[in-house]
């Protein structure tokens, strides 16, 4: 759903491109973008109604959201990628060697080695062809490697991940379009729209979700729990000798990074949460990895697909 809204206002507008069709160029590009988008969202809710598998790291990547992230997500980020992805398309010679640099930075930062390959037939095929006018696979190319981007080679075995590859591919060819006929500032206002508003929809679910205060109990521990509002102040963690765990306005990553040293948290558990965790005077068990994870799978803290 990330790019449903300004792909409604694309399709709202469309009445006045057609009227002035001959001043664009390329308009494959934003039919075929509009199409594949859409019909990956609509597989994407078919499939997630009819299959559970584990989340990816574009989404688990949520965990550690903060008002930062919110910032930069419509700020930085856009100025970024599209400075990266998409200045190329501008025929400037310095935007060229940001792209390639930019590309080649992204893989090694993300450690996505496996698309060196991809990247290295972008970079060939538009050498190629800079002199002359840019063939469609080129821009084809560029889009596959903006949505495989936003993955991990992990990912690549959950059916979800092709999904999303394919949606921001699609998205990538609409901004590939913005930049042709409007200009590299257009594109970024269009991806930073985007990104506020997907990103939006998701904090206002969020804020307006259950935070009561709730407990749970195993044979060995008590759990008390609570999701508290993303606009909190910082937080602050509290443990002694594996006995108890008190945490305050924290992410889940950080509470179950200072339980489980060696595993990375798998599930979504966007926001923050108050939780407290008593070992209870009848048991002698410390609380480690194993009995954090069952106090969390007994909890309702979890997020759904």
């Amino acid at each position: 759903m990330r790019s449903f809204v300004c792909l409604l206002f694309l399709i709202t507008n469309m009445k006045i491109l057609n009227e002035k069709e001959k001043i664009y160029k390329d308009n494959y590009l934003l039919k075929y973008g509009i199409f594949i988008f859409f019909g990956s969202l609509i597989c994407n809710i078919i499939f997630s109604y009819f299959n559970e598998s584990e989340f990816s790291s574009r989404v688990t990547r949520f965990n550690d959201f903060t008002l930062i992230h919110f910032v930069a997500a419509f700020t930085i980020a856009p100025v970024i990628e599209e400075l990266i992805f998409r200045g190329i398309f501008t025929r400037k010679k310095i935007f060229m060697y940001v792209t390639y640099i930019g590309l080649l930075g992204y893989i090694l930062l993300l450690q996505n080695y496996y698309l060196i390959p991809i990247l290295a037939a972008f970079i060939i095929l538009y050498e190629l062809n800079k002199r002359k006018e840019v063939s469609g696979y080129i821009y084809f190319i560029n889009a596959l490697l903006f949505g495989f981007m936003h993955y991990e080679w992990n990912d690549l075995k959950i059916p979800d991940t092709w999904i999303g590859i394919v949606m921001t591919a699609g998205m990538g060819l609409i901004l590939i379009w913005m930049v042709l006929n409007f200009g590299l500032i257009y594109s970024i206002l269009l991806h930073a729209f985007n990104n506020f508003i997907a990103i939006a929809i998701i904090v206002i679910g969020y804020e307006s979700s259950d935070m009561s205060l709730k407990e749970i109990e195993t044979k060995d521990f008590t759990m008390k729990y609570q999701r508290v509002s993303f606009f909190v102040g910082s937080g602050n963690m509290q443990t002694d000798a594996n006995q108890f765990l008190k945490a305050e306005n924290m992410s889940m990553s950080v509470i179950h990074g200072s339980v489980c040293f060696d595993e990375k948290l798998g599930d979504l558990y966007f926001g923050k949460y108050n939780i407290s965790i008593e070992r209870k005077k009848s048991s002698i068990k410390k609380l480690d990895c194993t009995s954090l994870n069952q106090l969390l799978d007994i909890a309702e803290l979890k997020q759904n697909k």
